[in-house]
């Protein structure tokens, strides 16, 4: 056997991680290189007490969530009022890793993305490969997810790259029924977005399957999720003081509710037929819109597995209202439902969609991670 570092896939995707990650911070630099100075109104508020970074290739990714988790990994759920939005583990990864960057969360987060970035690719290709059959198809797969439009955001200081890789890490266990490895990863993926709960979902529906064919251990997945959900729960009401719905209490004060599913599309268009933020409005519904198609096409065509859990996605997004745009990171969270790309390797098998896909997605990137780092809204 080949070590890993001489084994083709794997380079071929550390090349795909390292010419992403090195694209998107040159072209962050550069593009605030060129516009320096500018701070929307109001935007001192979002820091939440972190102070602003000065080194100019970490300051484009200083932007929106990122201060504020930076203020929970330094002064726990007690830095500001709505602090308890972010379930505790990329933050908690945040600040335990600190100290080796001499105290800097920015940083620390920014490694913590990284490595989850580079996980994240590495086993979504063992993921395409279990269920496309093919080299090419898992590493087109792997290319597209890396250059999705909003993909820079597996590579901020967000959580969005760790939580897919413990969903990724749970579907890929439960294919191979590896039952409380599966759970395990359900319940960390919980402690990284809330969304993770709805893992609980496909861990059903394979633990059901295997107790069809007299294999009752796969309910051990429920009872690693319930394990690990159970003990943070327990930690955050005897330690905190605060029941578990206190994260969902805090994201309805950072102005967004929950309401019948698809009322969010309804009143997106209806602002941008009065004019309210046109541009944000009109590409949030434009993404929606585009993946709950290729939310059916997943139900069709990929195991029911991944049905369930783009399904399960999909269907919370559509229950979000947010204010004042109702699909609110709808740009972000469409990253989320990753077996999205699972269809886009299929349809790449041909030259000409394979360019169309490649084209329009570094566009959207080019686009989109300009205007995230000079503080313009994507989610």
């Amino acid at each position: 056997m080949k070590p890993a570092l001489l084994n083709k896939p794997f380079t071929h995707i550390l090349l795909v991680f390292l010419l992403v990650e090195a694209f998107l911070f040159t072209w962050a630099w550069g593009i605030r290189h060129l516009i320096p100075d500018y701070f929307p109104p109001g935007v001192e508020e979002m820091y939440k007490g972190v102070p602003r970074e000065s080194n100019p290739w970490l300051e484009p990714w200083q932007r929106w969530d990122t201060p504020q988790y930076q203020a929970i990994a330094e002064g726990g759920y007690s830095a500001f009022d709505t602090a308890l939005f972010s379930p505790p583990l990329y933050p908690f990864l945040m600040g335990g890793m600190a100290p080796v960057f001499d105290g800097n969360t920015l940083l620390s987060g920014l490694f913590v993305s990284a490595l989850a970035f580079l996980g994240c690719l590495l086993v979504f290709h063992q993921l395409a490969l279990m269920e496309l059959g093919s080299e090419a198809s898992a590493m087109h797969a792997v290319i597209y997810m890396a250059v999705f439009p909003t993909a820079f955001f597996l590579v901020a200081a967000y959580n969005e790259s760790l939580f897919l890789l413990a969903a990724m890490l749970c579907l890929y266990f439960l294919r191979k029924e590896k039952w409380l490895a599966a759970g395990l990863m359900a319940g960390l993926a919980a402690l990284t977005r809330v969304p993770g709960w709805l893992l609980v979902v496909p861990i059903g529906y394979a633990a059901w399957r295997a107790g069809r064919k007299g294999d009752r251990k796969g309910w051990f997945a429920l009872a690693g999720m319930g394990l690990v959900l159970t003990g943070y729960y327990l930690y955050q009401w005897l330690s905190l003081g605060q029941l578990p719905t206190a994260m969902l209490v805090a994201q309805n004060q950072r102005g967004g509710y929950l309401s019948f599913p698809g009322l969010n599309i309804i009143e997106a268009i209806r602002r941008i037929f009065s004019g309210q933020l046109v541009v944000e409005n009109s590409l949030e519904l434009l993404f929606t819109l585009a993946f709950i198609v290729f939310t059916i096409l997943v139900w069709k065509k990929l195991p029911r597995l991944y049905g369930l859990f783009a399904a399960s996605l999909m269907l919370f997004f559509l229950m979000r209202m947010g204010s004042p745009q109702p699909l609110v990171s709808m740009l972000r969270y469409t990253l989320e439902i990753f077996p999205v790309f699972l269809l886009f390797a299929g349809w790449g098998a041909k030259p000409n969609l394979h360019r169309l896909i490649l084209y329009l997605s570094w566009l959207g990137l080019l686009y989109f991670s300009a205007q995230f780092a000079v503080w313009g809204w994507v989610g």
